[in-house]
């Protein structure tokens, strides 16, 4: 008799694709699920069946619920939340000590929830599936027999807003009330370039615009007749000792006289009083005076610099020589002479007024508070990736998600180097960030990368790694291959992706903040054999807003064009655990005849991936390449017009 084993997975401490493969062969699936769930004082360890995994003892609390993971929707930044509802068991009250009035009552919201798929009481065998936080709303509630807990996977906390540092009274306190409230802009990439039909399209912000020394606005007051008497205007942004006239369509209180120079005295937010020397005793008024009084500073005093804020973020370049005032549609140059100032990081800076010379319509800068001026600059240098559309996307995630450099997977290294073919060449292509509303820092970083072909999704390993849809990146021949036995039966659903199907498009590209719209647009493409195929041309806007050359969005806007215009399937449906290692972006090779549905070595994109308990079956969405040609894959089908050598053409 031999001693052989020939039933390895029984005794099996990894969790591999032959381990997989042999218990399928044997019909015995010894794949199982545990959970683990903190709490205000403790962790939940629980399962579908009691039992010990590496010395812990999960207990028979819940039924699992499918768990599923996804790359979202091709050409839509909207994200979609993996969200897991857990109901445990609560019948004999054994978790009451952490309800409302409980020994172990507390906070539940942001607390970690972990679902681990492994091979019976094998604890090496064990990988997470799902990692999430219990929401902030609604994430926990209870009945009078169970206990439910509602967790988010992690692209819920990466949701967070950026940017939402405000300019206000308490950073800026003689900034005009317009700009109270307004969002310091985030920037990255090259301002100082490709930015026509203007020489400059970057906005700086005056942050003391309301300061009388800078303004020298006249601004209507109240003067009281008391001992001392008191002017009083809300928000005046004068300093103790400033020099300041007064002048009336009457006759001010005695013994003020317009045009005279007094000072500013016991300065309060909204009123103060007047001295007839700098820092000297308050004057005290006799008479009530009449007619509407003005207040300004001493026309004969100097102009204060006008102070401006560029971004919140630090800037690797502020181009000095290329500042620029707009007034109506005109520009002029500051001579670099007056740009004086530049503050830490290139955020700040200050212009010089009333300097003699003739850069304004033959006379010197004199402040208004309609002027607009528009500065180059260059955001961080992210380590030499400046404009690299890769790198810019994952600083946003680290600086304003809060991601860690070890949440990424390697292959985002190797998106932002990737140099060859030229369409798809990313380290060359140029990318620019101004956003200056509070938006999703994951969703628009989605967007960034969708713009150059790549997606974002959690990976296997939890971590956040890059799918393209670069056809030179496909798998013409998977190692993977689905046939029937391997399909769930009646689970076999296909389907045209009809919402992404066009074969004639345009680009609109440059995003440019002085517009506060996209300033550029390709010329319009279209695939003939497809729109003869289809019988109609179906048209699309693509929009590029964060790159700006030319021809980068040309190649990119082909690229989409020659897998939009394929009209690939679309198929959803339950596979075995034999396919529970596949992971989002990889390929498998489909061998199935399922009724008319016959797949025939036709290569497959895995889009969403889930795991259900009931059997273990692994639900998956799959985009099938039968009609869609790409390097090393000729579909053995006629009638394809898309893919890797489709013809575009520009109309």
């Amino acid at each position: 008799m031999s001693s052989s084993n020939r039933k390895p997975y029984l005794t099996a401490t990894a969790l591999t694709q032959d381990v997989l493969d042999d218990s399928h062969d044997n019909l015995e699936c010894r794949l199982e699920m545990v959970c683990e769930i903190e709490t205000p004082s403790g962790t939940i360890y629980a399962s579908d069946r009691n039992k010990y995994v590496g010395g812990t003892f999960y207990e028979a609390l819940l039924n699992f619920p499918v768990i599923g993971r996804t790359v979202g929707e091709w050409l839509s930044n909207d994200i979609q939340f993996s969200t897991l509802t857990l109901v445990l068991s609560n019948v004999d009250g054994r978790f009451n000590q952490y309800l409302p009035s409980g020994a172990n009552f507390g906070g539940w919201v942001g607390k970690t929830v972990l679902v681990k798929l492994g091979l019976a009481e094998s604890a090496a065998t064990y990988r997470t599936v799902f990692s999430g936080k219990i929401t902030d709303i609604g994430g926990f509630k209870r009945s009078t027999a169970s206990i439910t807990v509602i967790a988010r996977d992690r692209y819920d906390f990466l949701n967070v807003a950026f940017p939402t540092s405000a300019f206000g009274e308490s950073s800026y306190p003689k900034i005009e009330t317009r700009f109270i409230g307004k969002i310091l802009p985030v920037i990255y990439g090259d301002w100082s370039t490709d930015t026509d039909p203007y020489p400059a399209a970057v906005p700086a912000f005056a942050v003391n615009g309301n300061d009388p020394e800078v303004n020298f606005k006249d601004r209507n007051v109240s003067i009281s007749n008391a001992s001392p008497g008191v002017v009083t205007l809300v928000n005046h942004d004068f300093d103790e000792g400033d020099p300041l006239v007064f002048a009336t369509s009457g006759t001010l209180p005695s013994p003020l006289v317009a045009a005279t120079v007094y000072y500013a005295k016991n300065v309060g937010a909204d009123a103060f009083h007047v001295s007839t020397v700098a820092f000297g005793a308050a004057i005290n008024t006799t008479t009530a005076g009449s007619g509407d009084h003005k207040v300004k500073t001493d026309p004969a005093t100097s102009r204060k610099n006008v102070q401006y804020r560029i971004s919140l973020n630090d800037l690797s370049v502020f181009d000095g020589s290329s500042v620029y005032l707009k007034r109506g549609d005109d520009f002029f140059l500051a001579p670099s002479s007056e740009v004086v100032n530049v503050g830490a990081g290139n955020k700040t800076f200050e212009i010089k007024q009333d300097v003699a010379g003739t850069w304004i319509n033959g006379g010197p800068f004199e402040w208004s508070s309609s002027d607009e001026i528009m500065v180059k600059v260059k955001g961080p240098a992210l380590s030499g990736y400046l404009s690299n559309p890769v790198e810019q996307a994952r600083d946003i995630l680290k600086t304003y998600a809060g991601v860690s450099p070890s949440d990424f997977q390697a292959n985002w290294d190797t998106y932002r180097a990737k140099a060859t073919p030229s369409q798809s060449s990313v380290s060359t292509i140029k990318s620019r960030v101004w956003v200056n509303e509070a938006v999703s820092a994951i969703t628009y970083a989605l967007s960034m990368l969708e713009q150059i072909r790549l997606e974002a999704f959690i990976d296997s390993d939890l971590k956040l790694k890059l799918n393209a849809l670069h056809f030179e990146d496909w798998t013409p021949s998977p190692s993977f291959s689905v046939r029937n036995w391997d399909v769930q039966e009646g689970s076999f659903r296909t389907s045209i992706d009809e919402r992404n199907v066009f074969n004639r498009a345009q680009g609109f590209y440059n995003f440019l903040p002085l517009l506060n719209e996209n300033s550029l647009q390709t010329r319009v493409h279209k695939n003939t054999s497809a729109i003869t195929q289809m019988g109609k041309a179906i048209s699309k806007k693509v929009v590029f807003p964060n790159l700006y050359v030319e021809s980068d969005v040309e190649g990119q806007l082909k690229e989409i064009l020659r897998l939009a215009s394929a009209g690939f399937e679309v198929i959803d449906t339950n596979l075995t655990w034999r396919a529970a290692l596949q992971d989002i972006g990889g390929f498998v090779r489909l061998n199935v005849k399922i009724g008319s549905a016959i797949f025939t070595d036709v290569p497959c994109m895995i889009r969403d991936i889930g795991y259900d308990p009931d059997g273990l079956k692994i639900p998956v969405k799959v985009w099938s390449m039968m009609m869609l040609p790409f390097p090393g894959y000729v579909p053995g089908y006629s009638g394809t017009v898309g893919g890797y050598a489709a013809t575009i053409d520009a109309e």
